[in-house]
């Protein structure tokens, strides 16, 4: 088996669904008093507390999740490649399909523990100021 380090984590996030990023958008401007630093067709990002809070489309990243019971803690890297390869390495069937996804400027790879819970590991191709 291949050696790998595991991935250099540079920030912790979350993220909840939406089935209405607009509406959120309003809702969470509002709320965190600062319109989101990133927003694309699926996702929206808030920088908070130095933490990446999140809005994602419900159809785009979990159609089957129940709303509500979907907070996802993420941990931004800064070559999610290599973070892939170490999940690869040490726990192969713990990646979700379909693997890493793209949406805009951020990448996402989901990760499933042995009961299930979620984390996801993210990384930005271009740089965002605050996260």
């Amino acid at each position: 088996m291949n050696q790998t380090e595991p991935a250099a984590v540079e920030r912790l996030g979350l993220y909840v669904l939406s089935t209405d990023l607009d509406r959120s958008e309003t809702f969470y401007t509002r709320l965190f008093g600062a319109a989101p630093k990133v927003r694309t067709e699926a996702f929206m990002g808030f920088d908070v507390a130095g933490g990446l809070f999140a809005v994602v489309s419900k159809q785009a990243f979990a159609p089957d999740a129940k709303l509500g019971a979907s907070t996802i803690p993420y941990l931004k890297v800064a070559d999610l490649d290599a973070a892939h390869r170490h999940v690869q390495a040490v726990a192969p069937d713990a990646i979700q399909a379909p693997g890493v996804i793209t949406e805009g400027p951020i990448s996402l790879l989901k990760v499933a523990d042995p009961d299930g819970n979620i984390v996801e590991y993210f990384a930005l191709s271009v740089p965002i100021e605050g996260l």
